[in-house]
């Protein structure tokens, strides 16, 4: 699921600006790198090109994930989040003050920014929340509704949702350990909720049902 509905990369293409393009430059990164950190010195604005990476914190041995990056999506390095890279990509980069010389006349990419962090931002309060206030399965069955629900595709009356997550990747959004979500997603198929059909791929039957087991009848 994208967050901003506009992707970054199409507009980068558009002839009036190519001003902006010419600011940034590539990078590749290999899957499971850490591209920046929370200490980093580098003050920087980035577009994903190719693949998909993380925006997570961590404390000793806990981290939490607080959004999945897209091709097309754009963030900074200077929000404190470490950003690892979920398979093989790509990246564009450019400094902060580069950027800041194009926005007065490309108020796009301060538009999609925007909605970039304030979907970070809604995703935080939605773990805070969640930690505070629901259990594990609950946290879990409400992610994979609401995923079910955005990029879900119809089939049989049901949903075929295609996570692209491995479990470790999917503990690592719900805060919780590989073998806990391993038991829940289990104890979901043997429920009748859904059912794997392949890595990171679920079919979900009914969402009214998952709905009304996540408790969540009034979304």
């Amino acid at each position: 699921m994208k967050f901003t509905g506009v992707n970054l990369l199409d507009e980068l293409d558009r002839p009036e600006l190519a001003d902006l393009r010419a600011v940034f430059r590539k990078r590749s990164v290999n899957k499971g790198e850490v591209v920046f950190r929370p200490e980093g010195d580098e003050d920087l604005v980035f577009v994903v090109a190719k693949g998909r990476v993380r925006v997570y914190l961590a404390y000793e041995d806990k981290e939490f994930t607080l959004a999945i990056l897209n091709p097309g999506d754009p963030y900074s390095t200077h929000s404190g989040c470490y950003i690892q890279a979920l398979e093989d990509a790509e990246l564009l980069l450019t400094d902060v003050r580069s950027v800041k010389r194009c926005m007065t006349d490309i108020p796009l990419f301060t538009r999609t920014m925007v909605r970039v962090l304030g979907h970070i931002l809604r995703n935080s309060f939605s773990i805070i929340g969640g930690l505070a206030f629901k259990d594990i399965y609950n946290r879990l069955m409400d992610y994979i509704l609401n995923e079910a629900r955005a990029s879900g595709t119809p089939e049989d009356g049901g949903r075929l949702l295609k996570l692209n997550l491995t479990i470790e990747q999917l503990s690592q959004l719900m805060g919780a350990t590989r073998q806990t979500v391993s038991t829940l997603l289990n104890d979901m198929e043997r429920a009748g909720l859904m059912f794997k059909r392949g890595r990171g791929v679920y079919f979900i039957p009914d969402l009214d049902a998952l709905s009304k087991a996540a408790g969540d009848d009034l979304k």
